[in-house]
């Protein structure tokens, strides 16, 4: 993969990064409020805020794509069982502490019993709630050889049909059952998240020459569909007073849509530009930040009882997400430092 293709994704990996604090910091409340809780209006903004960034994870996801499933860049057995063991580091470590804390938080106590239960709780999924990406890492790994192994036998045009019907499969088909109500089964053997990981792979090797390699068209896209989930949002909360119909409408098309756009505009516009120090720096620390992020929100919304609303919720979503992202990235930065943990960061 060329030098363009790794700057443009690294900003990628910035962005993200930015954007998954944001996310997390707008939607705490809302996870565990109700509208009535929280009102309406204070529930809107929120949601809002959550719809612009919903393209955050799937980026993350669609940069492993593009660097991973490169027929130039080559993956043994050995290969893909160190990045299988790294990810089962990260949750035996991030993933046992964060299950603890939880577990001294409920219990007000700590004790032996305790460590044995959080790692029991980590491999058994209940841990913090964003290390759900650590579980959905660990199975695209396990499938990327013979993802490979495909991608290198087939044509293109054979990998874009295999793309569509995935698509299909696990966004259209979904979305059609949500708004009529029907209940079409697709029994899709590939998920939602590698088929991120696939898309991500294939529009990282549109061509430049390419018709749909114009930022207009991926500004419009994106924006169309970020627009109709703030609408499907509003109506949502309006007639039901809550966002089902939209949360599920917008984890399925218009969030592919939308993230799909995000690369592609990010890619056009930074391929041909050198990379800033302080970017590279943000993006070696981009998964560490998306580790450590949820620390301090809890700790600041939690032990300081401070949140959005203890200020002009607009503030307060500035205010706590600068905070937070700044805390996130010091933090990795100075544990990067230390060779076991950086291993893994």
């Amino acid at each position: 993969m060329g030098k363009e293709k790794i700057t443009y994704i690294e900003y990628i990996r910035v962005f993200a990064a930015v954007a998954v604090v944001f996310l997390h910091i707008v939607m705490t409340l809302p996870n565990n409020y109700s509208v009535a809780e929280l009102g309406v209006f204070n529930y809107t903004v929120f949601s809002d805020c959550y719809m612009l960034v919903k393209w955050a994870v799937p980026c993350f996801i669609m940069v492993s794509g593009a660097l991973l499933l490169n027929p130039q860049k080559e993956i043994t057995v050995k290969k893909t069982w160190k990045y299988i063991l790294r990810m089962l580091e990260v949750l035996l470590t991030f993933g046992v502490v964060y299950a603890l804390m939880e577990l001294v938080f409920s219990e007000k106590t700590i004790n032996a019993y305790m460590f044995l239960k959080a790692i029991l709780n980590t491999l058994e999924g209940k841990t913090w709630d964003h290390m759900w990406y650590i579980y959905v890492l660990i199975s695209i790994y396990i499938i990327m050889m013979p993802l490979k192994d495909f991608i290198r036998a087939q044509s293109r045009n054979t990998i874009r049909i295999f793309i569509i019907v995935l698509i299909a499969g696990n966004f259209i088909i979904p979305t059609i059952n949500t708004i009529f109500g029907t209940n079409i089964k697709t029994l899709m053997p590939i998920g939602e998240y590698i088929t991120y990981f696939l898309i991500g792979y294939y529009i990282s090797t549109i061509s430049k020459e390419s018709s749909i390699y114009k930022k207009s068209i991926w500004i419009s896209g994106g924006g169309i569909a970020t627009l109709a989930m703030i609408g499907l949002e509003s109506y949502s909360l309006t007639v039901y007073g809550n966002t089902a119909v939209v949360n599920h409408m917008s984890g399925e098309i218009l969030t592919l849509i939308q993230s799909v756009s995000v690369f592609m505009i990010v890619r056009i516009l930074f391929e041909n530009i050198e990379i800033l120090r302080i970017a590279k720096t943000v993006s070696a620390c981009s998964f560490g930040i998306y580790l450590i992020h949820p620390f301090w929100i809890n700790l600041i919304y939690k032990v300081f009882d401070i949140t959005p609303l203890s200020m002009p919720i607009g503030v307060g979503i500035v205010v706590l997400f600068v905070s937070v992202f700044l805390l996130s990235f010091c933090t990795t930065w100075i544990l990067k430092k230390v060779p076991i943990i950086n291993k893994i960061m």
